[in-house]
């Protein structure tokens, strides 16, 4: 109780420990004046705490007025926490006016109040004029009942809780990193008796059997630590915004463009402003995810990729993938009037990554085949390559992620033509005129029998293990396959000529049979094949002409 706040606030604190111990041994009348006189210059503390307090939300007010937007959240907190607190201390004011009832007797006590605001009790400001200052079992009474400890029903339950919450309502306004400098008042620990060789709840070791007078002095002293945890978070709030009490020695002009590649037709905008930094002392720059309401960084975190010199930080990354890379942190300072206090500051940017554009357009071989998933990769110098939006006019389709597409076309036309626009920071911006593409069907293959393409000779027993005949394409940008739709199998027997036809690519049985009797001399004519094409068309594709040797 005696540590924490103003010289005379410490000295106000240590006396009623003082007094309190004269108390047990020895209960007189000076006592008990003593701890009116304490009492009442606890009050006098609370009312130049009101002061110092209400002289910081002034500031808060004038703060508002000249950067609204940067000062409102913190305003706002403020504010709360002037209203919370004054409903706390509002409370304690209300508990010591039921006890001063309780231990008077009366139905109402005529001692000043509290501005007039209650024209029939007043609330106590000058206690010495109490008859009952030594009652030690009315106070116990009001705070425990019937029981002998605190428990869920009893005014020193009720009023524990309400100080836990109060005091968990006020940190919850300052940031995270914030909370761990700032030490609230109003203990509400268990405390050790030696005495009893135990420990002593907080509610038995303040309020079980004290004086009536030391308890109001206890009052009034918690009334005083509500002020004083107000004036912490309210001051800790105004050092979130307030960059004044900052010691720069540098200036310099910075110059901060949306990006240093513009395309035309697109707007160059750049801020152009002067920036301060102290060159003696260097923050501190930690890369990661940011909680903006606790000012904390969230999972991993980075602190080598910031080299920190003479107050500038220096980020340094190697992409190795094209894409829109994004990046933030927070920025700690050493708090002005608290050194070993570090106030942080979030920021995040971006940057795009792309491999340097090498455009190679062959103006003779610009073709798009029917019926084939035709490979584009389109780029644009400065755009990130999750930014395009290619579309296709002409007859056709693409599809595609991230500078890979694919393009089908119908040949409902002879040509196509890809455009391609491009998410900008002013919206979807056409990238300039689109390139045009022939439109072409798919050369037709050969026909294959048993390794034979055209006109060739066959070893009888090769024909005794013929099975099926293909159709391949040689020499062409895709590997495609050509399904055999049907073909005929002809030959001289005895003098008379033989066909048998199928359908599909395999040599059905009466066809083997009839290879089967070839001779050499014969020829054997693989003749009337049909292929389906990719684009789904059904194309005769010629024929192979066999000699049996």
């Amino acid at each position: 109780m005696a540590g924490g706040g103003s010289p005379r606030q410490k000295m106000i604190n240590l006396m009623y420990l003082v007094l309190l111990a004269l108390l047990a041994m020895n209960v007189s009348k000076e006592i008990l004046n003593s701890f009116a006189l304490i009492n009442n210059g606890l009050v006098r503390t609370n009312e130049n705490f009101s002061v110092k307090n209400d002289i910081t939300y002034d500031q808060f007010d004038k703060a508002l007025t000249g950067d609204p937007n940067k000062v409102r959240p913190y305003w706002d907190r403020a504010q709360a926490v002037k209203k919370r607190s004054q409903l706390m201390f509002d409370y304690i004011e209300d508990i010591k006016k039921e006890l001063i009832l309780d231990v008077e007797k009366k139905e109402t006590v005529e001692i000043e109040g509290r501005n007039g605001q209650d024209s029939t009790i007043k609330i106590i400001t000058d206690v010495l004029h109490m008859q009952g200052k030594d009652d030690n079992s009315t106070p116990t009474h009001y705070f425990f009942g019937s029981a002998d400890k605190a428990e869920p029903g009893n005014k020193a339950f009720e009023f524990k809780d309400k100080i836990k919450k109060y005091k968990d309502d006020l940190l919850s306004y300052v940031p995270e990193s914030d909370r761990a400098n700032i030490h609230l008042g109003l203990d509400i620990s268990d405390v050790y008796s030696q005495k009893e060789g135990m420990k002593i709840s907080w509610e038995s070791n303040n309020f079980y059997h004290n004086p009536a007078i030391a308890t109001i002095a206890l009052l009034t002293k918690m009334q005083n630590d509500v002020k004083n945890s107000e004036s912490d978070i309210i001051n800790a709030l105004y050092r979130r915004f307030d960059l004044k009490s900052f010691k720069f020695d540098t200036v310099s002009t910075r110059v901060v463009a949306n990006s240093n590649y513009v395309l035309i037709g697109e707007q160059y905008r750049a801020e152009i402003f002067l920036a301060a930094f102290s060159t003696t002392s260097n923050p501190s720059v930690t890369l990661g995810e940011v909680d903006t309401v606790n000012l904390t960084i969230k999972g991993p975190k980075d602190t080598s990729s910031v080299k920190v010199a003479k107050g500038i930080g220096v980020y340094t990354f190697s992409p190795t993938t094209e894409q829109t890379y994004k990046y933030g942190g927070l920025i700690g300072m050493k708090d002005p009037a608290d050194p070993k206090h570090i106030l942080y500051f979030p920021f995040k940017s971006e940057f795009k990554a792309a491999r340097p554009a090498i455009v190679v357009s062959p103006d003779k071989m610009n073709v798009f085949y029917i019926g084939v998933d035709n490979p584009v990769s389109i780029s644009v110098p400065g755009i990130a390559a999750e930014d395009l939006q290619p579309s296709i006019s002409g007859g056709g389709s693409i599809g595609g992620v991230r500078g890979k597409y694919t393009v089908k076309v119908t040949g409902a036309s002879k040509e196509v033509t890809v455009n391609v626009s491009a998410k900008t920071r002013t919206g979807v911006k056409s990238m300039g005129s689109g390139i045009t593409f022939r439109v072409k069907s798919v050369p037709s293959p050969v026909p294959e029998f048993m390794g034979k393409r055209g006109s060739d000779v066959i070893q009888q027993v090769a024909l005794k293990s013929a099975s099926a005949i293909m159709a391949k394409l040689d020499n062409f940008e895709f590997d495609l396959k050509f399904p055999i739709v049907s073909f005929s199998v002809s030959m001289n027997v005895n003098g008379v000529d033989v066909e048998e036809k199928t359908n599909g690519g395999v040599i059905s049985e009466k066809q083997k049979a009839m290879l089967a009797r070839a001779k050499k001399g014969n020829k054997v004519y693989i003749e009337d094949v049909r292929v389906k094409m990719p684009d789904g068309s059904i194309r005769p594709i010629g024929s192979v002409n066999l000699k049996v040797i």
